[in-house]
């Protein structure tokens, strides 16, 4: 019974695992939208006030003759094309969409990870060997689901190595702070990272 419910358990926690460092992955790509978004949104409000301030007061500031109308004209026209471009390049690009979809991702691995911890810590001891099977099988199902629900994650082997190596670090970080809640956490990840993976 011992050494199936160790197996079992054991299953579990490789399945949070992967949910833990999908959903790291996840909030990277999420966050990377919102960058985005959040860049998109300044540089519209930014040329519709150009836009608007030029074409109030240009004329007034600027002494033009015909030819100078002419280019001021040109110019203002092309700061409105890359306002409206900035304005559909949501529709382009998606990030709205993509950062819905990676911010309903986090919700869901949250929720399984939720699970899994409740199974691993308070199920397990309560069930006999068929039904910790049976919830390993549940579980191991949801998760197979799950990855097929999940948005595709369109970030560089650079960036998921990243994510990877920050999850890990928060992971043994937080083993240090259950030992020692005085812990700089600040300085416990620059230690750790500046250690080399071989030694």
């Amino acid at each position: 019974m011992v050494g199936i419910l160790t197996t079992v358990e054991e299953v579990i926690k490789d399945l949070e695992r992967k949910a833990n460092l999908t959903r790291e992955i996840h909030a990277y790509s999420s966050k990377k939208c919102k960058t985005w978004m959040n860049a998109i949104l300044i540089f519209t409000i930014i040329f519709t006030m150009l836009i608007a301030f030029f074409s109030l007061s240009g004329p007034l500031l600027f002494p033009m003759d015909e030819n100078g109308r002419n280019i001021f004209a040109i110019s203002v026209a092309i700061i409105g094309l890359a306002v409206l471009f900035l304005s559909v390049s949501d529709r382009i690009f998606g990030f709205n969409e993509r950062y819905a979809a990676h911010s309903q991702g986090i919700r869901l691995l949250t929720d399984f990870i939720r699970e899994c911890h409740q199974i691993r810590h308070v199920d397990l001891d309560q069930g006999s060997e068929e039904e910790n099977s049976l919830k390993l099988e549940a579980l191991q199902h949801a998760y197979s689901q799950l990855n097929q629900l999940l948005p595709i994650n369109d970030i560089s082997d650079r960036e998921f190595l990243d994510c990877k190596q920050k999850f890990y670090l928060k992971v043994e970080v937080s083993k240090k702070l259950d030992a020692e809640p005085h812990l700089d956490i600040d300085e416990a990840m620059r230690i750790n990272k500046s250690i080399d993976p071989q030694n």
